[in-house]
This record gives structure tokens, C-alpha cells and sequence, in this order.
């Protein structure tokens, strides 16, 4: 029987835990094949796909695996790999807000442009940016993160128009709170207390995000492109 992204080569960034291990275990189970990155050398990417190492916060490293990508001509592209620090202003280094900048905005560009010319070659593509709700709201101490993820929405709406005619659409996931294994390790996070801030009364399942990702870089999604699309509970909505 086949399946929705049958014989479709995906990229997807960050795929080792989390967000981006459901995204990449989604798209293997909806046929496509699957490369998936981390940064240590001695990741692994779920079963069944493929593992590169990439450290992002390395600029010519980066560039080297653009052009690696360029050659693999992947038709599914998702930006997944990110991180995040809280500083305050008075203590925020230049090279800490680098660093941030370099995984969650540098790295989405150079692999847009190293993936675009494969998709306007085969007339289909699909890119995906993982944003975050923090790029519609913020709070404190969140200047590098946040400031990146309002960012990529940019990327969003500038590259969907660029590329329509192509048969490429583009657009932007932005998602609440997700329980994860971070969520789960960390001593900081009051988790009944952060549930309790969300209307729905629960973080989201990296799977459920998954399934919608999977949605927007699939067959069925025909027209939505330039757009950031929210899931958090309708957190900000409150």
C-alpha cells in the first residue's frame, strides 16, 4: 500500500530527542526516507533513518553541510534544531547570543538555500521552520531565543513568495510547551504549575506536534504556505 511520502528524501534537523526525533520518526512512517542530524558524532537518528553529524554553531561547518545537502536534493526540509539560554540583559554575553543565532536562524537560511534548487528542479518542495510560541509572545530573559524565533518567521514570509511558482511552500510550526525528556529531567520546571497556564491543562505530546508537521510537508497540503501556525493549547490566546 503506498504511502504518503513514498520515495521523498527529507531532511530533518535536530533529530536525535524531542520534537524533532517524533518529526523524523513521523515522516519514516509515512514513507519518506529520512536524514536525520545531531551535533555529537556518536548520535543516532530513530531507526530506519539516516544519521549526519552537524554542529551548527560551527559557520563553516554549516556551509560544508549545505553543500552536502544541495548535492542529495532533499524535497522535505525541516528546521527543527534550536536552543535556548535565559540571560538577562546586563549579563548576556555577545558570543552566548551568537551562538543562538548561528543554530536557530544562520543554520535554517544556509539549508533553505542549499535545498531550493533540488526542489525547484523535481517542481515540489516543502520547508518547514520550527518556531516557537515565544515568537509571538516573550517574557524575561529571553532576548536570544525569542528574538530568533520572531526571526524565522521572517524567513517564512519572505521565502514562501520567493519560491510559490516553484511548487515549494513554506511555512512556520509554532509550538507551545511539549513534555519531553528535557521537561522530564529538569528539577527547575514546575510541571503542574506550567500545565496549569495552559487551557487545554496539559503540555503537548511530541507526537501530536509531529502529526501536523507531517501534514504541512506532505501531499495533502496543497495551499497553505507563508503562514506560522500556532499549537500550544491556546495558550496565547489567555
Amino acid at each position: 500500500m503506498a504511502k504518503p511520502l513514498d520515495g521523498r528524501l527529507a531532511l530533518v534537523t535536530g533529530a536525535t530527542r524531542g520534537l524533532g526525533r517524533a518529526i523524523a520518526e513521523r515522516l519514516r512512517d509515512d514513507g519518506a526516507r529520512v536524514i536525520g542530524t545531531g551535533t555529537r558524532p556518536d548520535g543516532e537518528a530513530p531507526d530506519g533513518c539516516e544519521f549526519m553529524a552537524v554542529d551548527f554553531t560551527d559557520r563553516a561547518a554549516t556551509e560544508a553541510f549545505g553543500e552536502k545537502i544541495r548535492v542529495r536534493e532533499p524535497l522535505i526540509l525541516v528546521n527543527n534544531a534550536g536552543i535556548g539560554i535565559e540571560r538577562g540583559i546586563e549579563d548576556l554575553k555577545t558570543e552566548e547570543f551568537l551562538k543562538v543565532h548561528d543554530i536557530n536562524l544562520l543554520a535554517p537560511v544556509i539549508l533553505c538555500r542549499a535545498a531550493v534548487p533540488g526542489m525547484r528542479k523535481a517542481g515540489w518542495g516543502r520547508i518547514l521552520n520550527i518556531g516557537s510560541i515565544y515568537g509571538t509572545i516573550s517574557r524575561e530573559r529571553r532576548i536570544p531565543y525569542s528574538s530568533t524565533k520572531f526571526a524565522i518567521d521572517g524567513v517564512t514570509a519572505a521565502l514562501a513568495p520567493e519560491v510559490a511558482k516553484d511548487g515549494i511552500l513554506v511555512n512556520t510550526l509554532a509550538p507551545g510547551f511539549i513534555y519531553t525528556e528535557m521537561i522530564d529531567a529538569a528539577e527547575d520546571i514546575d510541571v503542574p504549575a506550567l500545565e496549569a497556564t495552559i487551557p487545554i491543562g496539559r503540555m503537548a505530546q511530541p507526537e501530536e506536534i509531529a502529526a501536523f508537521a507531517a501534514w504541512l510537508v506532505g501531499p495533502e497540503n496543497t495551499y497553505v504556505s507563508g503562514s506560522s501556525l500556532t499549537i500550544d493549547g491556546g495558550l496565547v490566546r489567555v
